[in-house]
């Protein structure tokens, strides 16, 4: 840590790791030996299956007082995806909004999405309406993935495209809503069997663009 006045140092020039430490016991004495094949054909809810298959009881997720295990947050997300292909006949690729604050329910709803063979769009709920209005245009989604804290702007939105179109397909579920929690409890929580591929669409997320409107 010798500095001389007025001389100076590069960073190519320094040692951050003995070079010991790249040879024999050293900590990076296998780091050429790392390599592994990945199945490029697993999903990614495929790839969480599994690991609720190795290890159930270890928390998976904890938000706050709440905390689940792998095995908990996999049903969850389970009876999610066998009520949105029960009730929505969801389709691969088909885009699924969620505008949804940070909490369990986030990650319940995307596991859900990918399991029904959905792709999910995160909307941010602090978004201004005409930003709302544009995602929501913009996906043509029928499907809106809530919570009791979100979607009292949905349902605005919903409200403004009846009065223009007279009709509107779109459905607002507000999934820590008492009816939602009592319908959901009633599906199965066993992993699905959903025709879903590594090529299919897992997600969309609007970023802004050069023009003003946002782009997916």
């Amino acid at each position: 840590h010798q500095k001389e006045v007025g001389s100076k140092l590069r960073l190519e020039d320094l040692s951050w790791v003995r070079e010991e430490e790249y040879s024999g016991d050293g900590i990076f004495s296998n780091l050429l030996d790392t390599y592994s094949e990945y199945d490029t054909t697993v999903t990614i809810h495929e790839l969480f299956e599994r690991q609720v298959e190795k290890t159930p009881d270890h928390i998976a997720l904890v938000y706050e007082d709440i905390k689940l295990t792998y095995r908990e947050l996999n049903e969850r997300s389970n009876q999610l995806a066998h009520y949105l292909l029960e009730t929505y006949k969801i389709q691969p690729d088909e885009l699924i909004l969620l505008c949804l604050e940070r909490s369990e329910q986030m990650l319940i709803a995307i596991l859900g999405v990918l399991k029904s063979g959905g792709a999910y769009v995160p909307m941010d709920p602090g978004y201004p309406m005409d930003r709302i209005e544009h995602i929501l245009g913009d996906t043509k989604t029928r499907l809106v993935l809530g919570e009791e804290n979100t979607k009292d702007r949905l349902y605005d939105y919903k409200k403004l495209i009846a009065t223009e179109a007279e009709s509107s397909n779109l459905s607002v579920i507000s999934l820590d809503s008492s009816e939602m929690k009592s319908e959901l409890s009633t599906c199965s929580r066993d992993n699905l069997n959903t025709e879903v591929s590594s090529g299919d669409l897992s997600y969309v997320i609007y970023t802004s663009g050069t023009t003003g409107k946002p782009k997916g």
